[in-house]
């Protein structure tokens, strides 16, 4: 199930937004409805890690969280359709999957996210980059360099080419 698409930072001023943001962004990571304490610091770690590259400061940062279940009630919609139709609503400059659970349902793939990490994904034709999700950066701060990594790949991706010629 995909949860309906959430922005993160829905007052942020668009003259304000630092160029090379991209038009918008889609995040899409595992919901921890069901775990509050993990999912008040994770939200705090996601906050800071954005914050971190100014995409506080961006209108059209949304979170698209993947529920399990018993989270369907909250309003969920199938996987398969449902992103397609939040990458035609929102349409992101870039998508950051934050997780196993994101890349599962959103690639269909299994293998462990280091070797998914630095490979290039589309979805819907647009780019797509695999990272750790909050969770898993709290339990192994070790991993957080490559997170950066990722972001700082999903910012690049999400810039403006240069203009062509006339």
């Amino acid at each position: 199930m995909l949860l309906p698409a959430q922005a993160l930072y829905p007052d942020a001023d668009p003259a304000q937004t630092p160029p090379g943001l991209g038009t918008a962004w889609l995040l899409v990571a595992e919901s921890l409805q069901t775990h509050a304490r993990l999912a008040e610091q994770g939200a705090r770690l996601l906050d800071n890690m954005l914050r971190a590259l100014g995409l506080h400061r961006h209108p059209q940062v949304y979170l698209c969280s993947v529920a399990s279940a018993p989270d369907a009630a909250a309003g969920g919609l199938a996987l398969p359709g449902a992103l397609d139709g939040v990458l035609q609503q929102l349409r992101p400059a870039v998508v950051l999957l934050m997780g196993r659970a994101a890349v599962r349902h959103c690639l269909g793939r299994t293998e462990p996210l280091g070797q998914l990490r630095g490979q290039p994904f589309a979805l819907a034709g647009v780019p797509a980059v695999v990272t750790y999700d909050a969770p898993l950066l709290l339990r192994s701060p070790g991993l957080k360099p490559a997170a950066w990594e990722d972001l700082c790949r999903a910012r690049a991706l999400a810039a403006p080419g240069p203009s062509a010629p006339a």
